[in-house]
């Protein structure tokens, strides 16, 4: 049986600076720079034709993978391609509270059956990107996501989108990422300065190639501002980091 979402009582400060962190026209240059910079590193990874399906993850709980998410699709959005954003974390949902829209019907809801997709998906929700919420909580999110139903609707997608985001918990908590490896073009890794720690995202990343996945880069967030330089106010986003990095 699904449950409906409990309201957040606290928070409420974090969340606010998260929603300022969502592209939008006020946004610095320097921040929409190094998104378009992350966009083309993207595109230059994932050369294939075809519908592109980019998973965002990364090891623990508040590394920033959901903003970045919703940000990375509304780069691609911003450059003429038809995107989606799928909330697949059906335990800590944050697309729909950051975007401030329906939470249900969504993914849940689509998957047991109790919604249609064209029901679920919210069109041109934010900066012409469509979004499918988690919808409500399900006792079962892992084999929800590992059913035959969830590789019919990314299909369906497929045919719909040039880019499919979709916001996955983190690998350190549950087995979906890796579970939803296996229908994606790559993922893209969320590490936060002075929070990720080092043991945690290598085995992170040994999981994910474990399951067959592409990590495609990582996404360097939260950097203090004194050390952003020309970044800006927000994060600092960066490729330049390897697997190495994390197994010295």
């Amino acid at each position: 049986m699904l449950k409906k979402k409990k309201k957040d009582r606290g928070g409420a400060a974090s969340l606010k600076h998260d929603r300022q962190a969502v592209l939008r026209e006020g946004s610095s240059f320097a921040v929409r720079e190094a998104y378009k910079t992350l966009r083309t590193n993207l595109t230059f990874s994932v050369t294939a034709p075809g519908s592109k399906l980019i998973g965002v993850t990364s090891a623990v709980a508040s590394e920033g993978k959901s903003t970045n998410c919703l940000n990375i699709a509304i780069s691609f959005a911003e450059n003429g391609a038809r995107v989606i954003v799928l909330d697949c974390d059906m335990r800590r949902p944050n697309i729909a509270r950051l975007l401030e829209c329906q939470a249900t019907p969504g993914m849940s809801n689509v998957l047991v059956g109790v919604s249609g997709l064209e029901e679920a998906i919210q069109r041109d929700a934010y900066a012409g990107v469509d979004i499918l919420p988690a919808g409500d909580l399900p006792p079962n999110p892992t084999e929800l996501l590992d059913s035959e139903r969830m590789g019919e609707i990314l299909e369906t997608l497929r045919d719909r989108y040039d880019y499919i985001l979709l916001d996955m918990p983190p690998v350190g908590a549950v087995a979906d990422a890796m579970i939803l490896a296996k229908h994606l073009t790559g993922i893209v890794f969320v590490v936060r300065q002075g929070h990720s720690e080092r043991d945690a995202v290598s085995g992170a990343i040994k999981q994910l190639e474990f399951a067959g996945a592409k990590v495609l880069g990582f996404v360097l967030n939260g950097v203090p501002m004194s050390r952003q330089g020309r970044y800006g106010r927000y994060n600092r986003y960066s490729y330049r980091y390897r697997y190495a990095d994390y197994e010295k």
